[in-house]
């Protein structure tokens, strides 16, 4: 890439009807602020910055949690400070689309679990199309320190030496992003996120338990595998975890116990 390599991170506040028990429902949940960051990546610094307050006719109320974490309030977002309804939101988009048709790479944390769907489901209620751009995910895409197990915002903040004044807000949450991001290979993170993601399983067969020797040998394996980041399906009975394909082809995986490729 011959000029300055453009980054624009994005990160999205929304009103969920049970994120945490059943993820995204692109039926009820809804975008209440984006935040977008455009970042010159050689300089290491934003070059442009959108903010907006997003207000749909059909969005739930907000939650006191919402309210709490946010700092959003219903005041705010039926004030002039947002955009309201279809053709106001339309328009807010199409300021947002030059800056990611003029990016080189799209960043959000987390972005593949919340932000690529809520914000593509957005641009589909706006009639606009999505453009097609490789997505950064901080949470997945960065080689952390073995030493930095907590992959939260917050957590990574705090690891890397500072504290965002104003959390959960977007365009805060994108530069307290951007500000991790910068301390890593930029050729190693768009490698991994241009990389398939496979399913690898750890096999463990249950011990004879009437056997203390194969329990004991059962239960130094399993602590192993956990250790590991394996988790337990309790569907389909087996230690698995999601990796690039590319730590696969390098060789990276150094397990001390058997695993296997899923089909």
């Amino acid at each position: 890439m011959s000029h300055n390599p453009l980054v624009l991170g994005i990160d999205l506040e929304g009103i969920n009807a049970d994120l945490m028990n059943s993820g995204v429902n692109l039926q009820t949940d809804r975008v209440i602020e984006i935040g977008a960051v455009l970042w010159d990546w050689t300089l290491s610094q934003p070059v442009k910055i959108y903010s907006e307050l997003i207000n749909e006719a059909d969005r739930l109320p907000l939650s006191e949690e919402v309210v709490e974490l946010t700092g959003i309030t219903e005041q705010m977002l039926t004030s002039q400070w947002s955009a309201q309804g279809k053709k106001e939101i339309t328009q807010q988009l199409q300021i947002l689309l030059p800056l990611i048709e003029k990016a080189d790479y799209l960043m959000a944390h987390n972005g593949k679990n919340y932000d690529i769907p809520m914000l593509s489901a957005l641009f589909e209620r706006c009639e606009l199309a999505f453009p097609d751009k490789v997505w950064i995910d901080t949470m997945t895409d960065i080689e952390y320190p073995r030493k930095i197990k907590i992959r939260s915002m917050s957590g990574l903040e705090h690891a890397h030496g500072f504290i965002n004044p104003f959390p959960h807000r977007a365009v805060t949450d994108v530069l307290s992003m951007l500000k991790v991001a910068a301390n890593y290979s930029f050729d190693r993170m768009t490698k991994l996120a241009k990389s398939p993601i496979v399913r690898i399983v750890a096999p463990l067969s249950p011990p004879n338990w009437k056997k203390t020797e194969e329990v004991e040998a059962f239960n130094i394996i399993k602590n192993k595998i956990s250790k590991s980041r394996f988790r337990w399906d309790p569907k389909t009975k087996k230690w698995s975890k999601e990796v690039h394909k590319v730590l696969v082809d390098e060789g990276k995986l150094k397990f001390d116990f058997e695993w296997f490729i899923s089909e």
